[in-house]
């Protein structure tokens, strides 16, 4: 019985997976607070790719101060994947409906990880 359950979630997240794909670069930058599929695969993207605000704060902050920036920033990466995570979490959980105001407060922390800053401009 678990094993069904196990299928029928991995085969709805490939459904919604899939319905989101094909999107376009500029699709994926536009504001998407209307489309539900979008906001889903949007928070499937930012689970997959949580784990790069650590080497993506490191480059910043290292940039910034040698050396110390690496203690800083390994914190703000570390505490970035989790914010990012929990936002992925929440944009798929909620069937997209979640609003874009998480990614709109801060200029570091955009919509996709490759949006934020990985070097500080001068």
């Amino acid at each position: 019985m678990k094993n069904r359950k196990f299928v029928l979630l991995l085969l709805v997240c490939g459904m919604i997976a899939g319905g989101a794909a094909p999107l376009t670069a500029a699709e994926i930058t536009a504001d998407h607070s209307g489309n539900n599929f979008a906001n889903m695969g949007r928070g499937l993207v930012n689970i997959a790719t949580c784990f790069l605000e650590l080497p993506r704060c490191l480059v910043y902050r290292n940039s910034q101060v040698p050396v110390l920036g690496l203690i800083a920033g390994a914190c703000e990466g570390a505490g970035l994947t989790g914010v990012r995570a929990v936002a992925g979490l929440a944009d798929f959980l909620s069937s997209g409906f979640m609003s874009d105001a998480i990614y709109r407060g801060n200029a570091d922390f955009q919509e996709w990880v490759w949006e934020s800053p990985w070097t500080p401009k001068y």
